[in-house]
């Protein structure tokens, strides 16, 4: 009996830490979830123009992930430990429109799972629907549905600078010993009502749009510790706000500039102060190639 208790002991010992936790999306874990989010939300470029049925448009888009302090960094327990997530600067996504049924548009979208310091994409894959509604000489109205489904991995729990440090000191606080496979799962839904003005401004074609996103976000950290290996689900829901707009600017009958930018308001509760901007705001540049 006594050596079946030690042989219990020591598998409870080496079993994975397993933990699973539901936070507020005004948490300093809820928003960390939504910030990555807002970065990779599945918004428009440009106004849902009428294309002929089969007609194709490719585009590719850039856009920049604003650099976080580190306190705004510390989402762990609650907000009290440091997490990387100064990963990619930058987010990127490749575009298929086609014209569709009943003058609408549909568009994939694809992220190539390229690594950048330590994160990379995973299967990310978006689609959405758009049609114009309102077309008059003053103003032009759409309305958008889009969905983004797929994943993220990156070492934010123990990162490569933080497992580079001594164990159980201020830069390595958990013992880490390898760096982490932490994923993100970015899915969401949501969407936006599109306005355009008729009349160019010295050649540009402005817009706006307001968009509702749903989220439902979760985090499976994966990290070795000296002791214990740690696997836990960190999850969330809620719904993000989110001013997007831009110019388009047609280089020729083929080719069309993109500029814009989106602006999502995020909230979050911290036990300490953090500074920095916790909003989400980003700038957006692409470039579109009608086959046609």
């Amino acid at each position: 009996m006594k050596k079946l208790k030690f042989i219990v002991a020591i598998s409870l010992f080496l079993l994975p830490n397993l933990k699973s936790e539901e936070v507020a999306l005004d948490s300093p874990e809820g928003w960390g979830m939504s910030y990555m989010s807002a970065a990779s939300l599945n918004l428009s470029d440009s106004f849902p123009t009428t294309m002929a049925f089969g007609e194709i448009v490719l585009t590719g888009e850039l856009s920049n992930i604003p650099k976080l302090n580190r306190e705004q960094q510390k989402i762990g327990f609650g907000g009290l430990k440091y997490e990387e997530l100064n990963k990619s600067p930058v987010f990127g996504r490749g575009k298929l429109k086609v014209g569709f049924y009943w003058d609408s548009v549909l568009e994939v979208s694809y992220t190539p799972p390229l690594e950048l310091k330590g994160a990379k994409p995973k299967n990310l894959w978006g689609i959405a629907l758009s049609k114009q509604f309102i077309n008059n000489d003053k103003l032009n109205l759409g309305l958008r549905y889009y969905n983004l489904s797929g994943k993220a991995v990156a070492d934010v729990t123990c990162s490569q600078k933080t497992v580079n440090q001594p164990l159980y000191t201020a830069g390595n606080p958990s013992g880490c010993i390898s760096t982490s496979k932490d994923k993100i799962d970015l899915g969401h839904q949501g969407f936006e009502i599109i306005l355009a003005s008729k009349n160019p401004v010295l050649n540009f074609r402005p817009w706006v749009s307001i968009a509702t996103t749903k989220i439902d976000s979760s985090v499976r950290i994966d990290a070795q510790l000296e002791l214990s290996r740690e696997i836990a689900y960190v999850s969330t829901e809620g719904t993000l706000s989110t001013l997007n707009f831009g110019l388009n600017y047609p280089l020729s009958d083929k080719w069309v500039l993109n500029l814009g930018s989106s602006y999502t308001p995020l909230d979050a509760i911290r036990p300490t102060p953090a500074g920095g901007d916790d909003d989400f705001w980003n700038i957006k540049l692409g470039l579109s190639w009608n086959l046609n």
